[in-house]
């Protein structure tokens, strides 16, 4: 019974260790570790070990690389942006100033005479429009032609015959 409650008490500590291994290793650091968990690095030779080599590298990491760009790379750069500048600084021709005004006009152009040339393409061979008195009495027919008991017919006449008292 002594050696179970002795695993268990091993065990927990090993865990805590385990799970708190940055907090143990900042307190060594210090100086300043709880007597139980010196005494069970002491006696657990695992947790000792993951000890040692975790506070070898939490105490010292290696160096970085010191990296260094190519002697070429900021000439390189200065001569980029300074021909980018030179084409910057040119004086802007007329023609293309026009270009880039016009070019957008032009497409425009384009869509709206497509849309017209449709629009008259699909107009021939059908018979010429009828005028505007022939149009409104086209719509105001086409209330004649509702059928009975529709949805159209009850908006329709129920409105119409409850305001003129109709029934």
């Amino acid at each position: 019974m002594e050696m179970k409650k002795n695993m268990s008490r091993r065990n927990k500590a090993c865990a805590y260790i385990r799970d708190h291994l940055i907090s143990v290793i900042e307190k060594n650091t210090e100086g300043a570790l709880p007597p139980d968990i010196l005494d069970h690095l002491n006696s657990c030779p695992e947790c000792a070990l993951l000890f040692q080599r975790f506070a070898l590298v939490w105490e010292s990491p290696g160096a970085t690389e010191d990296i260094q760009p190519k002697p070429s790379f900021f000439p390189e750069i200065i001569r980029k942006i300074e021909a980018d500048e030179e084409l910057g600084a040119r004086p802007k021709t007329i023609r293309a100033l026009a270009g880039r005004i016009l070019r957008p006009a032009a497409v425009a152009t384009l869509f709206l005479g497509g849309i017209l040339a449709g629009y008259e393409l699909g107009k021939a061979g059908k018979p010429a429009s009828p005028s505007e008195e022939s149009v409104a009495s086209l719509f105001a027919d086409s209330f004649e032609d509702i059928p009975r008991g529709s949805v159209a017919d009850f908006y329709v006449n129920r409105q119409n015959s409850s305001k003129e008292g109709l029934k």
